[in-house]
């Protein structure tokens, strides 16, 4: 019996057997790894664009005035005769220092006083969040029921008076404490102003924002008089001490302060433009979701594309097994087991591949039993073993359309769930437990009456047995060998649901009784290192494999893998269509 060892000399070149060098990542990796998620990105791209907008709509308007003063420090210089008031040249020392006097707290507090003085106390403005928190608290409150006069609250009523006051933003002390909302109206004041240098020169713009344009004005002209009030007053201070004729010199020096462009209510708005805000929110939601593509990719080792496959298994890729969505579009297998009498129950998909010769499944599974005829010797005995690494990854769903794909073909085939750990065939196909596998080890041989036979295609099935009675021995044993010998004899092809190679002790057990082996690998089910640790504990499973197919495809992502032999197998495949 000639079985497949590694890599068949007739395999060597295969298309799909690309990739056994280790996986690089360079730019045609980040690419790839950004097409699988494409939708995803733009998706996060437009939300951040969205809530930029919604930010934009809601954000108060603001307008920004520009008062500019000419700064000048003159020096009193002493000749032979009297005294002389020299302006010393620019000094950028001297311009930081008067900068950050405008920005003092004494300055920014006589300004407060001065505007609340002439304006009265304005609440500030609302900002965003508290704008929702006072309309979030509204409608809670809203929810409450009136207490009538002298009756109780009722406690929902109580809790929902309760949570609208914790949003509602706490309004400022002022009366309780006149000080504190003076630092307050300092502080955001201080916040809505700047002072800076205009080039090299000695001119200071003062910029103010504010959301009525006459404010903004009123507050850059009253920076610049408080400073102008300020370096007044600390002249005539240090004049106090000095005597006449120096008193009367020491008021011109110093810092001479002229005002060259008082402010004017902007009619412009200073608000950064929509369009600039959503455009930047949409580029740093792409990068968010390039970099969550990129980090998604490093991580994911799911088998992903046929060179991942193969590099774990170490066998040739013999195609895909596209997602199959819509059991309503093969009801035709249903119409035909509604007979009366007959034991198997209807399953959608159970010979979807037989019915559908165009499609990518049939495909898939031709390429199998090329597989097995070049594998296997022509006239020996041919036990196939269908398998996975874990339970779920639809070993048996290809070994059902394997063996009705063989039957339509006019091949004797029997089809045998031999997979203890869990009997899905058995469950999926009878309508009611009867005897099967277990039963026929049992008797010592194969019973006619256990075997089911599909009316449709004369594909033959032997369950596993009365899964409800208590097993207590393995059915991989030497009976097993007597009967697939037997089954040999009256059957072409036999196939066998094995159990999944995390079932170390079974795996290996049926290893000894099949010829060869098909493995199925779940698409973006299984890890790379997982299935490669299976085929490693599994004995002869390794050497008598005939290839390897990935199941439950999605097609329009999987071109998108950016895999050679993901493309071939697109294009192969009808572009998609399965």
């Amino acid at each position: 019996m000639l079985h497949v060892k590694g890599t068949p000399a007739n395999l060597v070149g295969n298309a799909l057997l690309l990739g056994y060098e280790e996986e690089i990542i360079d730019w045609r990796w980040m690419l790839s790894a950004i097409r699988r998620r494409l939708s995803f990105i733009v998706k996060l791209m437009l939300l951040a664009a969205a809530l930029a907008a919604l930010y934009v709509v809601m954000r108060p308007v603001t307008y920004t005035a520009h008062t500019h003063l000419l700064l000048t420090n003159l020096k009193l210089t002493f000749s032979r005769d009297d005294a002389l008031f020299a302006e010393s040249l620019p000094d950028p020392s001297f311009l930081e220092t008067q900068m950050q006097i405008m920005r003092s707290e004494k300055i920014a507090l006589a300004v407060a006083d001065r505007l609340r003085s002439s304006e009265g106390a304005e609440a500030p403005s609302p900002g965003l969040l508290q704008r929702l928190r006072e309309e979030a608290a509204a409608r809670i409150g809203a929810l409450a029921t009136p207490t009538p006069e002298g009756g109780t609250e009722t406690p929902l009523d109580a809790i929902l008076r309760d949570a609208a006051e914790a949003l509602r933003p706490v309004a400022a002390g002022e009366a309780s404490d006149p000080d504190g909302a003076r630092r307050t109206a300092m502080r955001e004041l201080q916040a809505n102003y700047n002072v800076d240098r205009i080039g090299m020169s000695n001119i200071v713009m003062i910029r103010a924002a504010a959301l009525d344009p006459e404010r903004a004005a009123r507050i850059a002209n009253e920076v610049a008089r408080a400073y102008i009030d300020d370096q007044v007053a600390a002249r005539i201070e240090a004049a106090q001490s000095a005597s006449i004729w120096l008193r009367e010199r020491l008021r011109d020096v110093g810092p001479k302060t002229r005002v060259i462009a008082q402010a004017a209510p902007p009619t412009d708005k200073s608000n950064p433009r929509g369009v600039l805000i959503i455009a930047l929110a949409a580029l740093a939601g792409c990068s968010l979701g390039v970099t969550y593509a990129l980090l998604r990719q490093m991580f994911d080792r799911t088998l992903q594309c046929p060179e991942q496959l193969v590099r774990a298994s170490g066998t040739q890729c013999l195609g895909i097994v596209p997602r199959l969505r819509g059991a309503g579009l093969l009801a035709r297998w249903r119409e035909r087991l509604r007979r009366r009498g007959t034991p198997l129950r209807p399953l959608s998909i159970a010979d979807y591949a037989a019915t559908h010769a165009a499609s990518t499944f049939a495909q898939t599974l031709s390429h199998a039993k090329v597989a097995i005829d070049l594998g296997l010797a022509p006239r020996a005995p041919r036990c196939i073993g269908v398998t996975a690494a874990f339970a779920g990854e639809g070993t048996s769903t290809v070994a059902l359309n394997l063996a009705h794909l063989l039957a339509s073909r006019g091949e004797r085939v029997l089809l045998i769930d031999g997979n203890g750990a869990d009997p899905g065939l058995t469950r999926r196909l009878l309508r009611r437990p009867q005897d099967g596998l277990v039963e026929c080890l049992a008797a010592g041989g194969l019973s006619a009456g256990a075997v089911q036979v599909d009316p449709a295609d004369g594909m033959h099935f032997l369950p596993f047995g009365r899964t409800d009675a208590p097993r207590a021995a393995p059915v991989w044993t030497e009976a097993m060998r007597g009967l697939l010998a037997a089954a040999g004899r009256d059957y072409d092809t036999v196939i066998c649901d094995l159990p999944p190679l995390a079932r170390v002790a079974e795996a290996r057990a049926a290893a000894q009784y099949v010829s060869g082996v098909v493995l199925v690998a779940g698409w973006r089910q299984v890890e790379s290192e997982h299935l490669r640790l299976g085929l490693a504990q599994a004995g002869l499973i390794r050497e008598k494999l005939l290839g390897a197919v990935l199941n439950r495809v999605d097609v329009a992502a999987f071109r998108r893998t950016g895999s050679p032999a993901a493309a071939f197998l697109w294009r192969a495949s009808g572009r998609g269509q399965a």
